[in-house]
């Protein structure tokens, strides 16, 4: 029997390593192994979890990435072609930069691999193996559940995924591109049923978000929520700002478990969501965040903020306001990442027009796009600052006491340890992980001084 290997790598000495809560199933692997005929033996590893065996006996290895991770998939992809196994490789980094992915393996899948998997299979039996497979994006409506049996028994949460795509085209997000801009939806029917299956009484959506955007969207999502109601489950979702537009949306959510929502606020500046291109977060009904706040909040759902530094709108006060931002809303947990220019997004495009990027050394310098690292020269501060700001707003808001404190809050809040645990951990360990890692992690580097 002839045996694939599906590989989610990750950086061993990447500076969320430790953060095991944002280590989540590889979804997209599950459903490709879903896809494998039964005529072959298939094993997942999430280097996240666990270790990959370069000895071991295969006759193929698939391997998704992000772009951060690119350098360590071409090189799990070198080890395993110089023993003369083909190597397949997927996921949106390989999708926006195919001409760099197509050095580095035999074949590369450009786009969602489901509807083109049977024939990159076939051709593997046949020995010929294309350089380069053109997927057109699937109906949900026909995909199998993921292979949750091969998945590893260390993970913190269980996902269920119910749409792709987007329609908002913030200018530093590569969902639109990869995953187009038009909400697909998974058979309300068939999420019900799957989430029946999950052991334990508490998922998460992995959805980009998980009520759309328009009346058909909130209709699917009131039915979703609806049928959520009795199955006595508690679920976490990144999901939009725009919730608080619908009282019946936010009721709904509430009484079908829905116990931590992750929200891109982005930024407390109005100026800046506009250069974003996050139009969404600046609706007369949705651009006062405090209160969207405390509405989600005083349903019991605890709240994950999203925060990006350094876009060209952004000066030094920046930090400081969004860490009093975040203290004057007692936000459940905050997220903050620095402005990462990936390729194919219209935000690397200005960046790279205007000689403003970094690091330029691919693929090598890929690890550094992972919103941790400053890659750009920012328009209104010097690159130490950006950086050292970054560093200040976790320092002031994610500190142990600090973390302690929000999670006592959360927890006579939501009533709930699954929210609870969730906060405490995605405070701290973001917190002590980019401490302990970010000065040793940073080389010199040139810029603005």
């Amino acid at each position: 029997m002839k045996k694939i290997l599906f590989v989610n790598p990750s950086n061993k000495n990447d500076i969320l390593e430790n953060v095991k809560i944002l280590s989540l199933p590889p979804l997209n692997l599950g459903i490709l192994a879903s896809l494998t005929p039964e005529t072959y033996e298939i094993e997942i590893i999430d280097e996240a979890i666990g270790t990959i065996d370069f000895e071991r006996d295969v006759d193929l290895v698939a391997i998704t990435c992000m772009t951060p991770l690119a350098p360590r998939a071409y090189d799990i992809s070198a080890e395993f072609r110089e023993k003369g196994v083909p190597v397949v490789l997927g996921g949106v980094h390989a999708s926006a930069v195919s001409q760099e992915a197509v050095d580095f393996g035999d074949a590369v899948v450009i786009g969602e691999a489901e509807e083109i998997w049977q024939t990159v299979l076939q051709d593997l039996e046949k020995g010929k193996l294309r350089k380069t497979y053109h997927s057109n994006r699937p109906s949900l409506g026909t995909l199998p559940w993921p292979r949750r049996d091969l998945f590893s028994k260390g993970y913190f949460i269980q996902t269920v995924q119910t749409s792709r795509g987007c329609p908002f085209d913030c200018n530093f997000c590569s969902v639109t591109r990869f995953n187009g801009r038009r909400y697909r939806f998974r058979p309300v029917d068939d999420v019900i049923d799957e989430v029946k299956e999950l052991e334990g009484d508490r998922f998460f959506f992995i959805d980009d978000n998980i009520i759309g955007s328009g009346e058909r969207c909130t209709k699917r999502a009131l039915k979703l929520f609806e049928r959520l109601k009795d199955l006595g489950k508690e679920w976490g979702s990144q999901i939009c700002v725009s919730v608080v537009e619908s009282d019946e949306l936010l009721r709904k959510a509430t009484e079908s478990g829905a116990k931590w929502f992750f929200i891109g606020f982005e930024s407390v500046e109005a100026g800046t969501l506009s250069w974003m291109n996050k139009q969404i977060n600046l609706r007369p009904t949705t651009r006062n965040f405090r209160d969207a706040i405390k509405k989600i909040r005083d349903r019991g759902i605890a709240v994950v903020g999203g925060f990006m530094f350094g876009s060209d709108t952004d000066t030094k006060d920046i930090f400081e306001k969004t860490i009093d931002f975040i203290h004057g809303t007692e936000m459940d947990a905050a997220q903050f990442t620095i402005l990462t220019p990936l390729p194919g997004t219209r935000l690397y495009q200005h960046l790279a027009s205007e000689g403003r990027l970094l690091f330029e050394d691919y693929p090598k310098d890929w690890r550094r796009y992972n919103g941790f690292e400053v890659v750009f020269q920012p328009e209104n501060m010097t690159v130490e600052e950006l950086q050292e700001g970054y560093i200040s707003a976790y320092k002031a808001t994610a500190s142990l006491t600090s973390s302690l404190v929000r999670a006592v809050k959360t927890f006579f809040k939501t009533k709930s340890l699954f929210s609870t645990i969730s906060s405490f951990y995605w405070n701290y360990d973001c917190y002590k992980t980019i401490s302990r890692n970010a000065r040793s992690s940073r080389e010199p580097r040139h810029g603005k001084l």
